[in-house]
């Protein structure tokens, strides 16, 4: 066979509202298909498109089938149509085919239906006077869908719009909406760098994972409230000696507020809150966790300390003396960073050689479903901590409760 006319309904409305499974073979089928789901749902587009195929079919002269997904569009409904075409394929042994759809969301299947066989058209039938409209709405839809199905994407896309509606109000409410704004600006400028440097996802997780860590069974909680109350202190009383010195200009203003005397509150409020989280991973045994924050409160140390020299060599005008003295802080405290990294490092070999051994065993490995049906390949290897957790293939999480390895193939039972 030449050419085979190829219809799919992604979301299976067929099944769904008609009650016909699929695949559907021959003019015959299509025909009743059509005039089944019409009597169903009259308003629903796969029929103009089934008439649409069995036209064309009758054209060209050639046979007609009709594919069938799932009402979870995605993953599922995919690898039904996939199944289905490769049935098809197998049967029939056509040169290439005429796909016929009823809009952008079955259009998405081009890529696996190309994957497998020459196709020589793509038609779409939309109701011509709702064309863009229909576009417009499956791509809403579709996107939405994506949104639910990701945490992270939740986060971003309701999470961060609420945040800045409620900025917003509360800056009207305050008559303060231009330093509204402008904090507005700076949370959207941090977000950007984190999601540039590829680091959104973890900060998400980190933030859920520290949601759940408020237990007042933990140490880390009450460490968290002596870090806030710390941290409201130094900055009321850095505030107020702020105002007192009364900077003029950007500058000037960075310099003040790195030399004032109780910027070191501010520290010890950090200080305080990472101390309390190392205690309570160390009694959970998460000991790589413990060398992250162990690294994170000396890079803040590092910064603290580099930029106040900073800020005390510019107020004290510069000298050669005080210059030497300046680049000799940064070095010490380098070198300081450096001994914490690479010591921790040598403290905590066996788990760190742990964590590799994981990743190396599963990244890249095939995953495939109990069926057989490849998901595709591990993107991620999922560890809470240095014990293996799970692997990710794209966006979906399989929990190594729910996966068998065998022969270097990994077996989703999910």
């Amino acid at each position: 066979m030449k050419t085979l006319v190829l219809c799919v309904d992604r979301d299976n409305d067929i099944g769904e509202k008609a009650h016909i499974e699929g695949p559907l073979i021959g003019e015959e089928a299509n025909l009743n298909a059509a005039r089944e789901l019409g009597l169903a749902d009259p308003e629903d587009t796969d029929v103009n498109a089934l008439f649409e195929a069995v036209k064309t079919a009758r054209i060209l002269g050639a046979e007609v089938v009709t594919l069938v997904g799932d009402d979870d569009v995605g993953l599922v409904s995919d690898e039904k149509i996939a199944k289905q075409l490769d049935a098809i394929l197998a049967k029939f042994k056509p040169e290439s085919v005429v796909l016929v759809t009823d809009g952008a969301e079955d259009e998405q299947l081009i890529p696996i239906i190309q994957s497998r066989v020459k196709i020589n058209s793509v038609k779409t039938v939309i109701v011509r006077q709702s064309k863009e409209l229909e576009k417009a709405y499956f791509t809403i839809t579709n996107f939405l869908r994506e949104v639910e199905k990701d945490p992270n994407l939740a986060h971003l896309i309701f999470a961060l719009p609420g945040l800045v509606l409620l900025l917003i109000a509360v800056g009207a409410a305050l008559n303060v909406f231009l330093q509204t704004m402008l904090l507005l600006l700076a949370i959207l400028g941090i977000y950007l760098i984190i999601k540039g440097l590829g680091f959104e996802e973890e900060l998400f997780s980190r933030s859920s994972e520290f949601l759940r860590s408020l237990s007042i069974e933990r140490i880390s909680i009450i460490a968290y409230v002596l870090a806030f109350v710390t941290l409201m202190v130094g900055l009321a009383f850095n505030y107020d000696e702020f105002v007192k010195t009364n900077p003029v200009g950007l500058f000037d203003s960075i310099k003040t507020a790195l030399t004032l005397n109780y910027a070191d509150l501010v520290l010890l409020a950090f200080v305080i809150a990472i101390v309390g989280r190392i205690i309570d991973e160390y009694s959970m045994e998460r000991y790589l966790s413990i060398r992250r924050y162990i690294i994170l409160l000396a890079l803040i140390v590092l910064i603290t300390l580099t930029a106040q020299s900073g800020a005390y060599y510019l107020v004290e005008k510069t000298t050669t003396a005080k210059l030497t003295e300046f680049g000799f802080s940064i070095f010490l405290s380098l070198v300081f960073f450096v001994i914490v990294v690479k010591g921790t490092e040598l403290i905590f070999i066996e788990e760190i050689n742990a964590k590799k051994r994981w990743i190396k065993e599963y990244a890249g490995k095939k995953v495939v479903n109990k069926e057989g049906a490849e998901l595709g390949k591990v993107s991620k290897v999922l560890l809470d901590d240095s014990r293996f957790a799970g692997v990710k293939v794209g966006r979906k999480k399989i929990e190594k409760e729910n996966m068998v390895y065998e022969n270097g193939i990994i077996v989703s039972q999910a």
